[in-house]
């Protein structure tokens, strides 16, 4: 009778931890908003021409992207190399936080406080040092 009640208890037990195991990656996995490909429209920074793209991965990776952005053939090859010798990295608020990480191949890094909004197609993001940038969802 006893073995019988522990086998019982084992068992439920077993069931809720499995009803828990299962739920883990819907609360852990929610996506970012600014996960996609976002191709710059304008940018108060020179450094940044219109038609470049910035791709959020979900895992945390940002690529930078030529797109169709008028760039120079010296431009395109440094847009070539970059990630061999940078790795982007962002994390994401809810309340519209933004953290670029830029870790070079050679060491050292630097980071990127932003702040970012989501209307619609449209992704706004402005710098530390109030700079914006205006991007399109791109499909």
């Amino acid at each position: 009778m006893i073995k019988r009640q522990l086998s019982k208890t084992v068992c439920l037990f077993a069931g809720v931890l499995l009803f828990c195991l299962s739920l883990l990656p819907v609360s852990c996995g929610k996506k970012s908003a600014l996960v996609g490909s976002w191709r710059l429209l304008k940018s108060e920074d020179p450094t940044y021409t219109p038609g470049i793209i910035f791709e959020f991965n979900a895992n945390g990776t940002l690529k930078l992207l030529p797109g169709d952005a008028p760039l120079s053939d010296e431009d395109k090859e440094m847009f070539a190399n970059l990630h061999a010798r940078f790795a982007l990295a962002y994390q994401a608020g809810a309340n519209g936080d933004l953290r670029l990480t830029l870790d070079k191949a050679d060491g050292g890094s630097a980071i990127l406080r932003m702040k970012y909004t989501i209307e619609g197609n449209r992704l706004s993001i402005r710098d530390e040092n109030d700079v914006s940038l205006i991007f399109e969802r791109q499909p």
